[in-house]
């Protein structure tokens, strides 16, 4: 498979953009706790639409079947940046208990060594020729799955909650922001985990280019105003 497909090459543009945003936003300062998750959710965006494109390409076997498995612990980072982006954006109004911290943090550190180093559990095969198709281990799978699922939704539930209660430009924003990320992550559910029961990778590349969408709207607000929220 050519690695310059047009499926690639949107990928390819979709990461640079967000390579971009992360490293106008880390120069901005990362004290500022808006800055340096939504900086982490751009960078970790830059690194899925990379590891899909080498997913998508069959240069190799084994480099196949671990980028199709790195590209889990970075999508889960993706969503964990997003939930910290929601808790202090524009404003904190609740402390993430040091238990749901911890518990946060284990998951990135098995997922991680399991999908780097158990790359072979997760990913048992993979077919090349005529196209490729990836097969992912279906439990260990379906309960990634769910917990990406359930970070997703409490992010737009913080997200919804925050937009109830405020008031003026922060409402508007709030509101822009939690329906370009519920349609974000609609599409990323949706094409980037379901999808992949199918064995599919034909629209993969359909989950970055949405997420790229919320980042659109996030860094028109946060990045491009004139008035830098502190946090």
């Amino acid at each position: 498979m050519l690695i310059f497909t047009p499926q690639n090459s949107l990928l390819l543009i979709a990461g640079l953009v967000n390579l971009v945003m992360s490293i106008w936003v880390f120069t901005r300062g990362l004290k500022n706790k808006i800055n340096l998750y939504f900086g982490l959710l751009t960078f970790f965006n830059f690194l899925w639409a990379i590891g899909l494109i080498f997913s998508n390409t069959a240069i190799n076997y084994e480099l196949n079947r671990f980028s199709s498995s790195v590209i889990y612990p970075i999508s889960l980072m993706i969503v964990i940046s997003l939930f910290y982006f929601a808790v202090y954006f524009p404003y904190e109004t609740f402390k993430v208990s040091g238990f749901y911290k911890w518990l946060i943090n284990v998951l990135i550190i098995f997922y991680s060594i399991y999908c780097i180093f158990g790359y072979k559990l997760f990913v048992p095969s993979v077919i090349l020729f005529p196209k490729v198709i990836i097969h992912y281990e279906p439990w260990s799978y379906t309960i990634f799955s769910i917990i990406m699922i359930v970070l997703m939704l409490t992010a737009i539930y913080i997200l919804y909650k925050k937009y109830i209660s405020a008031e003026g430009i922060f409402r508007t924003q709030l509101l822009l922001i939690l329906i370009a990320t519920i349609i974000g992550t609609s599409a990323g559910v949706y094409f980037n985990l379901f999808f992949m029961y199918t064995y599919d990778l034909t629209y993969n590349h359909f989950g970055p280019l949405c997420t790229l969408f919320i980042n659109f709207v996030v860094f028109s607000f946060i990045v491009m105003s004139k008035d830098k929220i502190k946090n």
